[in-house]
């Protein structure tokens, strides 16, 4: 029957690894809504950010903050309904400009802290804001406190738990020195003393907060289960024999399955009853090897011959059991946290497969040593002189190991496994585009035409043609584009010719698109027996530029500061910024602050109406410039091209919206 043991643990450990799911842990960012570098037309009514696992809202923070550095949020963040994973945080009234979301949240799984950062622009690129604290998602570096606890705690269980199992199985029901026992409890209720405190300190929540929290919570369940073994262990004081030896192996089981339910594998997206299982199953395994090997050398000390040979014999038969059952979880959820063999590079691209590595590498040479004692050591004992003295020495090599093991661990648990990363990991964005729909007159056909990138110079231009009622394609014979810029009758009206590259889609690539401002596009779709225009707005985009901008107060303007290259920048403002007459100043730094003289340059502004027309630029200063303009109602945007006496050419832009 013992045999067989192995042989059904191997069948089971096989089931466990084939339906190991991708485990999470740690909560990241998994998407935003903005998105990180969104620009949007008007300010959102809230803010709500998913991770890769449920947030403890009630320790975690999230702030909306504008350029200045104030929190424009309405509310606290609170968990979406129905959607635990969803943070919705709600916005106040807020103008133009670019807003940073900075959060830091606590696990609801395993009480591990994330923080993180992602900006977007209202009227504003996004590309202006300034550099946050802690930038896209990051984890706190493992802490050597949490670490010390994790190992206490491990060690303490595991020798409680050998104590209760090995004692049944090796020693005929024979207990433990009390003492050690006593000191067992004691290490791991230590361990857990050192875990609350660096929790605190990693959540920094205040002591009623933090008990009130899921990760408070956990600690709390986990004390619970020490203190009934502590009662286990005071029976087995009181009243040793195998009764108190199997209430103290499933108190110590017990206590080690409260500890899982609070670590990685509980944070699985689906069927964390498995990987809680499967966790459980390898801090048991290893408890009753590793544990047992201190056990053993207590043990075989006061026995001599067949009594000593047996209790050995029994324990190595102990011992490869667990190993199999160590190996065979372990690789279970080691699947469950990096991935599949396909995504094992992942085992030498992060802290974590590097620090896995470093613990296999570890296990596998106290195997090794394991297997030298169950053939060669073990045979001997008994039966050759010195055969337990070589015993001793390797089975105290293999606690040295373990112990590393332990160690190792407890660092282990506090990194981000890489499943995790890969779930949070930004998807690539797709390329920027411009897009314009509309219509006919009689609103028969209507075309969807997407410019990428959309900026002035080449672009891939596609054009969607549909029935505007049912919106199947339309069969058409030829599609033809043409431009025309306002107020610049100069430019022409080029047109460009679209080529078929499938029912109703039509494309081309072309440089119609010569300068900055809203198009008005033409859209001629030729049928068999009849032709039909589309009139389209296009406005062109503009690179990215990082901005950051000074909202104005009594009755001073708002101020636009912008990057340029070199460390150079451009600080404008548009004043009084009110409808009427207005004077857009524009003025240039070198990277020290002092003005950047400047040789050449040229101004545009672009009006909500879209026809663009130059400014006349009044030079105040070597870098200073200004230009009287009348500005109407809405979105006016400004832009300016310099050049100084070495050829070094700047562009900005910025825009305001005139009340």
């Amino acid at each position: 029957m013992v045999r067989r043991i192995p042989v059904v643990a191997l069948l089971v450990g096989i089931l466990l690894v084939l339906a190991a799911p991708p485990a999470g842990a740690h909560a990241l960012v998994r998407r935003s809504d903005p998105p990180d570098g969104a620009l949007l037309d008007q300010a959102p009514r809230r803010v709500t950010i998913t991770f890769t696992e449920a947030p403890d809202s009630s320790v975690s923070v999230v702030h909306v903050l504008d350029s200045s550095g104030r929190d424009v949020a309405a509310g606290k963040a609170v968990p979406q309904p129905g959607n635990p994973l969803t943070l919705v945080i709600p916005m106040g009234k807020v103008g133009q400009g670019v807003y940073t979301v900075t959060w830091r949240v606590v696990s609801r799984a395993d009480g591990h802290v994330t923080a993180g950062s992602f900006s977007f622009g209202v009227g504003v690129s996004p590309a202006g804001a300034p550099t946050p604290v802690v930038a896209g998602s990051s984890s706190p570096s493992p802490s050597p406190l949490a670490a010390a606890g994790r190992w206490a705690l491990y060690a303490g269980l595991a020798l409680m738990l050998a104590a209760g199992v090995v004692g049944l199985v090796a020693f005929g029901g024979k207990a433990p020195p009390g003492r050690f026992v006593v000191v067992s409890w004691a290490l791991a209720v230590a361990g857990l003393v050192i875990m609350a405190v660096a929790e605190r300190n990693a959540v920094g929540a205040s002591l009623a907060r933090f008990v009130h929290s899921a990760a408070g919570r956990a600690l709390i369940r986990q004390g619970i289960g020490l203190a009934v073994a502590g009662l286990a262990v005071l029976f087995l004081a009181l009243r040793p024999g195998r009764t108190s030896l199997w209430a103290l192996a499933g108190a110590a089981a017990g206590a080690m399955l409260l500890h899982a339910e609070a670590g990685h594998a509980a944070a699985s997206p689906r069927y964390s009853w498995l990987d809680i299982g499967a966790q459980w199953m390898h801090l048991v395994a290893v408890g009753i090897w590793v544990g047992g090997l201190v056990w053993l050398l207590v043990g075989t000390r006061g026995r001599e011959g067949t009594e000593r040979a047996v209790a050995v014999r029994r324990f190595s038969t102990l011992a490869g059991i667990a190993l199999i059952a160590v190996a065979v979880t372990g690789l279970q959820r080691a699947i469950s946290e990096v991935g599949w063999p396909t995504d094992w590079r992942r085992l030498v691209d992060t802290g974590f497969g590097l620090t896995l590595l470093i613990k296999t590498a570890v296990f596998v040479a106290l195997a090794a040593l394991g297997a030298r004692n169950r053939y060669v050591n073990v045979p001997r004992v008994g039966s050759a002189p010195g055969g337990i003295s070589a015993l001793r020495r390797t089975v105290g090599a293999e606690v040295l190991l373990a112990a590393g093991i332990l160690a190792i661990t407890g660092v282990l648990t506090q990194l981000t496994p890489p499943a995790t990363l890969a779930a949070a990991a930004p998807r690539a964005r797709p390329p920027a585009n411009v897009v314009a729909t509309g219509s006919d007159f009689a609103t028969s056909v209507r075309v969807r035409l997407t410019v990428t990138p959309g900026s002035p110079g080449p672009n891939h231009f596609e054009a969607r043609v549909s029935d505007y009622d049912t919106g199947a394609p339309v069969p058409a014979t030829g599609v033809q584009l043409s431009f025309a810029l306002p107020g610049r009758p100069d430019l022409g009206t080029p047109t460009l010719d679209l080529s078929k590259e499938s029912t109703g889609m039509w494309a081309a690539h072309g440089t119609v698109l010569s300068m900055d401002g809203r198009w008005d596009v033409s859209v001629l779709v030729q049928e068999s027996s009849n032709a039909v225009t589309v009139p389209l707005t296009l406005e062109t985009r503009l690179p990215a530029e990082r901005i950051r901008t000074i909202p104005g107060s009594n009755g001073q303007p708002t101020i636009y500061e912008i990057d340029l290259l070199g460390g150079a920048s451009l600080q404008s403002y548009v004043d009084p910024g009110t409808a009427g007459r207005n004077t857009v100043h524009f003025t240039f730094f070198q990277g020290g602050g002092s003005e950047q003289p400047i040789a050449a340059a040229m101004a545009t502004a672009l009006p909500p109406t879209g026809a663009m027309t130059e400014l006349h630029l009044i030079r105040f200063d070597a870098g200073h410039f200004g230009a009287n303009v009348t500005l109407s109602p809405g979105a006016w945007r400004f832009e300016i091209h310099a050049s100084t006496q070495n050829q070094t050419m700047y562009s900005a832009y910025f825009t305001e919206r005139i009340p």
